[in-house]
């Protein structure tokens, strides 16, 4: 999936995690949107490799200037 960053002109390849991790990001917390991340895939991943997974998609998001943050990013 491809992202597109008029601001500094660069194309971004997500992942699919990544691209539902962006999916989320509308103004909430870190926590937050890892609380509904989390959800979303109860059952599909186990918890370390779920965490690492989110933090990993918002390590991306974050450098490649996708999102921006307020504070804390780690659930």
């Amino acid at each position: 999936m491809l992202a597109y960053t008029p601001h500094k002109p660069a194309i971004h390849y997500l992942n699919p995690i990544a691209w539902v991790v962006i999916e989320l990001c509308d103004g909430s917390s870190g926590s937050q949107i890892y609380a509904t991340f989390e959800q979303l895939n109860k059952g599909r991943i186990g918890e370390p490799e779920l965490k690492e997974a989110f933090e990993s998609a918002m390590d991306q998001l974050v450098q490649g200037g996708l999102v921006t943050t307020n504070g804390p990013t780690r659930p």
